[in-house]
């Protein structure tokens, strides 16, 4: 039994135009003692996602259809009661926004050991308190500074703070927005190999959310594509970095700098993703994908298998044979809508 299985998962929004369908259809499981990275462009659905998993939608936000079982049991069909007694012990969330996810009235210290003592009653004093110590020494914070509040620490600290309160109670599954976003790049490459420790102890699973693809790269046994709210492709972390089969994850990979090409133009993405209270029929990547054509734009793709990968194209298979390179080059994505309709008639 899988640790969690999203199936055909739909999350809305209300808005004053209608309701935005956020979260359409994404549908993965996660296995015990497995990290699952979930990147795309913002507003594709990724916090939203982790947000219904976890249970703390805002108001307007609501579970429309589809399942999520955390070991076995659906968690859309629990009561509060049922999701708080989870919350922490079995299921924590690093934010991604500390300073609002701290309380600005508790010390850091109390808040810590508050969620401690609320979910494991057993725990004396004592013990929390040395939770607290090391789990900021774990981080690299001087316990001392436990005491504080949090507008005494800087936006680092308190992203810190938030993953010692995340794993104090070693839990099971870890979803992680944007875990390091605030700390430079030391400090982010020891807390995440310290947290890669403190998983292969206690086989706990995670999810992160970034924009940042090599924290994926360092941390993850999987990825998960999203665009518009939709999954575009699934797969291994080596097969999505290496040979993607989405022309997004391509076009995203070539996005960000390859250490080892250093002569290698980067890929801009031209235009924005499409609006989700009223989203277009077909492929939702279409009026963005150089490679798109009528099919693309009326009718939806369905998944292909590709190797070890779940891609959303309908194009799939000819991406080896004729597509990649097209899709692999700058000067591809750069052309205009116009300029490929004046060259498709030349062509004829």
């Amino acid at each position: 039994m899988s640790l969690l299985e999203v199936e055909n998962l739909e999350v809305y929004y209300e808005t004053e135009e209608g309701p935005a369908q956020a979260v359409d259809d994404v549908s993965f499981t996660l296995e015990e003692g497995e990290n699952l990275g979930i990147v795309g462009e913002s507003g594709c659905g990724k916090t939203t996602l982790a947000k219904a998993i976890i249970g703390i939608l805002p108001d307007a936000g609501y579970v429309n259809g589809g399942t999520i079982r955390f070991k076995g049991d659906d968690m859309t069909e629990m009561t509060g009661e049922q999701r708080r007694r989870l919350k922490w012990e079995e299921i924590s969330m690093i934010a991604q926004s500390a300073m609002n996810s701290l309380d600005p009235v508790y010390t850091i210290r109390e808040q810590i050991v508050e969620a401690i003592e609320t979910h494991r009653p057993g725990t004396g004093r004592t013990e929390s308190q040395q939770i607290v110590t090391s789990m900021f020494e774990l981080v690299g914070l001087d316990p001392d500074r436990a005491d504080d509040y949090p507008h005494q620490f800087s936006g680092g600290m308190r992203q810190r703070a938030m993953i010692a309160m995340a794993l104090a109670l070693e839990p099971s599954l870890i979803l992680a927005d944007e875990p390091t976003t605030a700390l430079d790049v030391i400090m982010q490459d020891q807390i995440l190999k310290r947290i890669s420790q403190i998983q292969d102890e206690i086989r706990s699973s995670m999810l992160v959310i970034t924009h940042d693809v090599s924290v994926v790269a360092e941390t993850c046994d999987r990825v998960l594509v999203m665009y518009a709210g939709k999954v575009a492709e699934e797969g291994p972390v080596e097969e999505i970095f290496n040979q993607p089969y989405h022309p997004y994850t391509i076009g995203l990979k070539r996005a960000f700098p390859n250490i080892r090409k250093t002569d290698q133009d980067l890929l801009s993405i031209k235009g924005y993703p499409p609006e989700l209270i009223d989203p277009p029929q077909g492929c939702r990547f279409a009026e963005r994908c150089p490679m798109a054509d009528e099919r693309c734009r009326e009718e939806e793709p369905e998944a292909h298998y590709m190797n070890d990968l779940r891609t959303y194209c309908h194009y799939a298979e000819d991406i080896d044979r004729e597509l990649r390179p097209r899709a692999d080059d700058p000067k591809t994505w750069r052309q205009t809508e116009a300029a490929r309709a004046v060259q498709e008639v030349g062509d004829d």
